[in-house]
């Protein structure tokens, strides 16, 4: 399994093959995309393995940086083109937090997770305790995420509520195995971004 994120402030990239793991974190910048490539090639050299041997492949679809989430999906899909056996795992970036909020700080109770959606909007979903999300990916205000009910997580990177968290390459290469162990895997046509809100130029026009 090879997993990606690049829909935050950092790139995640996590490898696991041959029963060994490997594990890369990036800053975002403009050279973003041909940066992954090469930790990757590093990390497959590392395992003395191939793009080949790599069984299926796990993307963040979003929400989260528009740029970023479309390096990801464009890096995943000429992975897999030409290859059908190849499958891949589309992870919301809040299910993924809300996988390390249950890891690291055990709910009991239902809570949302929050992400800065610029412009004083904010995306948002939740979950109960065990995870099942009960209220899709939407977008809130500062005031609405501030009035609502239960405990609510944001990114550390943004800093914007009390709890906040970050996911590791672990965690999304161990909710990926997960999510594939499931059966949710999709053709890399599939891949379908979850953009939420438009870019700001979009908005503008």
């Amino acid at each position: 399994m090879l997993a990606i994120s690049t829909a935050t402030k950092k790139a995640l990239i996590a490898l696991g093959i041959n029963d060994k793991r490997f594990y890369r974190e990036i800053d975002a910048d403009c050279s973003q995309s041909e940066r992954i490539l090469v930790q990757i090639d590093e990390m497959l050299t590392k395992a003395g393995a191939t793009l080949k041997d790599v069984e299926n492949f796990a993307l963040v679809i979003g929400p989260g940086s528009f740029t970023g989430l479309r390096i990801g999906a464009s890096i995943i899909k000429g992975f897999c083109a030409g290859q059908k056996q190849h499958r891949v795992v589309m992870i919301p970036t809040l299910d993924l937090m809300a996988y390390s909020v249950i890891k690291q700080f055990s709910p009991t109770q239902n809570f949302s997770c929050v992400m800065n959606a610029q412009g004083g909007k904010f995306y948002s979903a939740t979950y109960t305790k065990r995870g099942k999300k009960t209220k899709d990916e939407h977008i809130e205000t500062g005031v609405e995420v501030l009035k609502g009910k239960g405990a609510k997580y944001c990114l550390l990177e943004e800093g914007f509520l009390p709890n906040s968290l970050s996911f590791s390459c672990e965690d999304l290469l161990n909710y990926a195995l997960k999510l594939e162990e499931q059966g949710e895997l999709s053709s890399a046509k599939d891949i379908t971004i979850k953009y939420i809100r438009k870019s700001s130029a979009e908005e503008k026009n």
